[in-house]
């Protein structure tokens, strides 16, 4: 290989980040929009939670039908799966040591609500323990898929019954304007409401022409990021999974980390971190499952045979066991979660990648 074929898988996801990065931030000011009326914690968890998780299920897509491989389902398992420990730990923990109050000034810890916190906690540890029993089994199945779904329809119940037992929201939204770039900026970094809308408020119809626009974007940077994850697995030598668990899932979260961490500079504490929650219980149950369940239907198979081994084993537990950890950490210290709370996930999620690298690299 010469050196532009080492160099481009690398910078292809590079360029993912990119466009996850300002597609996400015009995705952020439309779903605000849209949110405007849900209760603390439920914006993050429904609207901006699955619009950040389409990078997610888009690489399942792309993998399943846009390469039509279905052996390619173990790269979009690690990058679902990378992604829910990197949601876990690392988005809270920045979301943590960024946040400000409400008159913009930093703050040395955040305050959650226990209702909300055990809501979000429970729902993903249920998703993914459910997950982790079904790969154990020599096939993932597509009863096991119609079950994943279930559950998140389960969670959505769970947020309308909320929604609907919170139904006057205090704080009254506002216009999120995006800088004025001039034309050819404003279309690098996908400013649609100012190319459309002339930047005026959204509306129903411009709020929903720009969501759509944005994860377009979205749908279309997950394809470039399956083929830089590919290309890096042959560049660094180790396999397709591996990369995926690391490269893909950190590109993937850009929409998640940089939607938290923006509710985190506004005093919005329960969205920062209900949103990673709920990314993690979309991502491992509807960005997971649904596209697998397509395939099946389509094709007219009801199994996809899994290939057992230590790695797989040890992404399961770890999968579970950081989440509960994160969980524990956020739970007992609801009231005041302060920066060394922030330090600690961070250092959780270091010592999970390096332990992914020994034994998987």
């Amino acid at each position: 290989m010469n050196l532009i074929d080492n160099v481009w898988p690398f910078l292809l996801i590079l360029l993912s980040c990119y466009l996850l990065k300002y597609a996400c931030d015009t995705f952020e000011q439309a779903a605000s929009y849209l949110g405007r009326k849900f209760p603390p914690g439920v914006k993050g968890a429904t609207v901006n939670a699955i619009g950040s998780s389409m990078p997610e299920m888009c690489v399942v897509i792309a993998c399943l039908f846009w390469f039509d491989d279905p052996s390619l389902v173990m790269v979009a398992l690690g990058v679902t799966a990378g992604s829910a420990i990197f949601n876990g730990c690392v988005i809270p923990a920045l979301s943590i040591i960024m946040a400000k109050d409400e008159d913009g000034k930093a703050v040395n810890s955040i305050k959650l609500t226990k209702r909300v916190l055990v809501r979000d906690v429970f729902w993903v540890l249920f998703a993914e323990i459910a997950l982790i029993i079904f790969l154990g089994f020599n096939a993932f199945t597509l009863w096991m898929a119609v079950v994943l779904n279930v559950i998140y329809l389960g969670y959505a119940i769970h947020l309308y019954i909320d929604a609907r037992s919170h139904q006057e929201v205090e704080d009254e939204y506002e216009y999120e304007e995006i800088e004025d770039r001039g034309k050819f900026l404003n279309l690098m970094t996908f400013n649609f409401n100012t190319l459309f809308f002339s930047n005026r408020p959204f509306t129903l119809v411009s709020a929903l022409v720009v969501l759509v626009l944005a994860i377009a974007i979205i749908s279309g940077s997950s394809h470039l990021l399956v083929e830089g994850v590919l290309g890096s697995a042959s560049v660094m030598g180790v396999p397709q999974f591996f990369a995926g668990l690391i490269f893909g899932s950190a590109a993937s979260s850009v929409p998640d980390l940089m939607l938290s961490v923006k509710d985190a500079q506004k005093g919005e504490y329960e969205d920062a971190v209900a949103n990673p929650l709920a990314s993690n219980t979309f991502d491992t149950t509807v960005a997971f499952a649904l596209p697998l369940l397509a395939w099946f239907m389509i094709n007219g198979v009801d199994q996809l045979p899994l290939v057992q081994d230590e790695s797989l084993t040890l992404l399961r537990w770890s999968i579970v066991g950081i989440t509960g950890a994160v969980a524990a950490s956020l739970l007992f210290n609801y009231k005041n979660v302060t920066k060394t709370v922030a330090y600690f996930l961070l250092s959780m999620f270091v010592v999970w990648a390096g332990a992914m690298y020994v034994f998987i690299g």
